[in-house]
């Protein structure tokens, strides 16, 4: 399930070593607001330049995962300098990883290259093994603008991929980020457990009901 409250002061609640593998997508420090017209998302609470959150993010993050557990944190090109540095203080980064997701954004139409992708740091406390190799650069369409119900909504099938390959039936999976609750849906799919955390009481609620949707159908439990 997803708790509505800050993700620190809720990691900072849960045991040593008590999840297996942490998915999410923290805020990229830009205060960030969407570009599309037809949408009136706003900003998203919590995303602001709060250098400090990123720092505690991690470091609770390496005190929560097993050994031997991986993570995959996304991040923008304006901000992976930082993300990495931060990073390589707790864990083993192994791969950048290039998320294609097959059509461009908006950004300075006449000044800039068209953003076609996003950055996932990925990497592992201790020593931590693929089910499946596959290449750095992931092809997966981002979700239809129309469908959208957060405003960086991450696709169910990217995040499947990223689950199927660093975990097992049964393992608990950790999203401190939760938005509205797709890596959460991943791991009902694959039939994984799932612990998230998210600042945005409405986010939250829409997140634990589209979980819901999908364990009634699948019958997994909810941590």
């Amino acid at each position: 399930m997803i708790v509505n409250k800050c993700c620190i002061d809720g990691m900072r609640e849960m045991a040593d070593e008590s999840v297996d593998l942490i998915v999410t997508d923290p805020p990229y420090l830009m205060n960030y607001v969407s570009a599309w017209r037809k949408h009136s998302f706003g900003k998203i609470k919590g995303d602001k330049s709060d250098f400090q959150l990123i720092s505690d993010f991690f470091t609770e993050s390496a005190r929560l995962l097993k050994d031997g557990g991986g993570i995959y944190s996304f991040c923008s090109w304006q901000s992976v300098d930082f993300f990495k540095q931060e990073f390589e203080k707790h864990f083993k980064l192994k791969n950048i990883l290039v998320w294609n997701k097959n059509n461009h954004g908006s950004g300075d139409l006449a000044g800039s290259y068209a953003p076609k992708h996003e950055f996932i740091l990925f990497g592992a406390k201790g020593r931590h093994l693929l089910n499946k190799r596959i290449a750095d650069v992931v092809n997966c369409q981002r979700v239809d603008v129309n469908k959208m119900v957060h405003p960086t909504e991450k696709p169910v099938p990217l995040l499947e991929i990223f689950i199927q390959n660093s975990s097992k039936v049964g393992d608990i999976i950790l999203d401190p980020f939760s938005g509205c609750g797709s890596t959460g849906i991943a791991c009902a799919n694959l039939q994984r457990d799932f612990i998230g955390f998210e600042l945005d009481e409405n986010y939250a609620k829409i997140g634990n009901k589209r979980i819901k949707e999908v364990l009634n159908k699948t019958q997994l439990r909810l941590f």
